[in-house]
């Protein structure tokens, strides 16, 4: 059984919905730039477009950008990965509350300020009610949402999923990480990144995923020992896994920038700038490690 991208769509900081940054990537010399929109027209009405936050209108265009690249119109899963969620509308719900004295409050931002409003609003955008989940675990929150839908293709309960990593952040939050040197060298910045996997291999499948392992303070030899494992399982030679240098210098810092290397690396391997296989590496804070295989279609 084969899990394989059939089309994946990125919101960031470059120019939205396209692979422009693969040949003329928009540089940046600021600590914190936030996501470049695209026109949601096309995907939202724009009376239902109002009452949302930005974060939801992009992980509906991503969505929708992959829903129609590939017609499959109502995956058998929602997956989604988040950080933080919509933290926007929690600080306005917040900032409101200290202002209102607790009282006279419109619960529209408290509404939309759940994590798992995000899945949700694709659902229902979508009129799939089919499974659907939200991971929120720090940095390794899409890889945990990949994680979960790689183990329902093998378990065969599910055909195709809808596999997503939205991310927004707020200047105050920004400041905060910023005091305890969180992004280091890193900008940082929002990520919005949908993902159509199918269980069939088609002409423009763009890779397949072979394998997706979490580890819980592994030690090196740990992790070395995953993946020596994993690849003879594979067949693969541990020497021929390409680890491609991070695309934090083009998309930025976020809790879940980990969906931005896999986007890249997806995109280079269906473009043929690749070998034949990849291994994407996630040592997130010293404690949590993400693997992810990927191989040509």
């Amino acid at each position: 059984m084969g899990v394989y991208i059939q089309a994946a769509a990125q919101i960031s900081v470059q120019n939205p919905l396209c692979d422009d940054w693969l040949d003329n990537p928009i540089t940046y010399d600021v600590p914190f730039q936030k996501a470049l929109d695209a026109d949601y027209r096309p995907f939202l009405d724009p009376i239902a477009s109002r009452r949302m936050g930005k974060i939801l209108k992009r992980a509906i265009a991503t969505s929708m950008t992959v829903v129609e690249a590939t017609g499959i119109n109502n995956p058998d899963a929602i997956i989604v990965g988040t950080g933080l969620g919509c933290i926007e509308n929690t600080e306005k719900f917040l900032l409101a509350m200290l202002r209102e004295g607790e009282s006279l409050l419109q619960p529209t931002y408290f509404i939309n300020s759940t994590h798992n409003t995000i899945s949700s609003h694709i659902a229902n955008h979508l009129k799939c009610a089919s499974y659907n989940s939200t991971y929120v675990h720090l940095g390794v929150s899409f890889e945990s949402a990949l994680l979960d839908a790689f183990m329902q293709f093998q378990l065969g309960r599910v055909r195709t999923a809808l596999v997503g990593a939205h991310e927004e952040m707020i200047l105050n939050y920004f400041n905060v990480l910023q005091r305890v040197g969180y992004w280091g060298e890193n900008m940082a910045t929002e990520t919005a990144v949908s993902f159509m996997l199918e269980d069939t291999r088609r002409d423009h499948s763009m890779a397949q995923i072979r394998e997706v392992i979490l580890l819980h303070n592994p030690t090196p030899e740990r992790k070395e020992e995953a993946i020596a494992d994993t690849s003879a399982r594979l067949g693969v030679s541990p020497g021929s896994w390409e680890i491609p240098a991070s695309v934090k210098p083009i998309f930025g810092e976020s809790l879940t920038n980990q969906s931005y290397e896999l986007y890249a690396a997806a995109v280079r391997m269906h473009r043929g700038l690749t070998g034949d296989h990849i291994l994407l590496i996630n040592d997130y804070r010293g404690t949590e490690t993400s693997l992810i295989f990927l191989s040509k279609c």
